[in-house]
């Protein structure tokens, strides 16, 4: 799992720049006792966001730009609802789309948050992001529920995960 992470966090470095051989997406989801929702973070190089959207269909975005669509939000939460899953207990998740953000970096974050849910006590997460597009694409996933954290680490080959969570994990 060490060697997991690491690779994660030298592919994150090695993809700042424009042309990389190396295809990431980093998404971290925390379990909110308070509000009973997955917070979700999701972060995509934004030039393979871009083409990723683009093969789905959508007009050039410009994201981050002053020429950036009206919808383009719409856009990134169809992409989302379509190529992200988390099913806990047996029911699939809902997402409301947060927002955005756009670095200079061409990094660009992507946060929803779920419909409310129980306690977890099983979770599966599928995740076929940018895999459409890249067959390289590694989509790493943090997972965290009270004290409990998990990472995956999936590929075009490898799209889901299940974890089952102890009594305690979300106290």
């Amino acid at each position: 799992m060490i060697k997991k992470i690491l690779f994660s966090v030298i592919a994150v470095v090695l993809l700042s720049f424009s042309m990389h051989k190396y295809y990431v997406s980093i998404t971290e989801a925390e379990y909110n006792n308070k509000t009973k929702t997955f917070e979700i973070s999701i972060k995509f190089i934004g030039h393979d966001l871009e083409k990723a959207l683009t093969n789905a269909g959508a007009p050039n975005l410009y994201l981050g730009t002053e020429k950036e669509v009206k919808n383009a939000n719409a856009y990134l939460k169809r992409y989302i609802d379509r190529k992200f899953e988390m099913i806990v207990d047996g029911k699939k998740l809902e997402y409301k789309f947060i927002g955005k953000e756009i670095n200079n970096d061409d990094f660009i974050y992507c946060f929803v948050q779920s419909n409310e849910v129980e306690q977890p006590q099983e979770i599966t997460i599928k995740s076929t992001l940018l895999t459409e597009i890249f067959s390289g694409q590694a989509n790493t996933i943090y997972l965290k529920s009270g004290n409990q954290k998990v990472s995956y680490y999936l590929t075009k080959d490898k799209v889901r995960e299940t974890h089952k969570l102890s009594q305690t994990a979300g106290k």
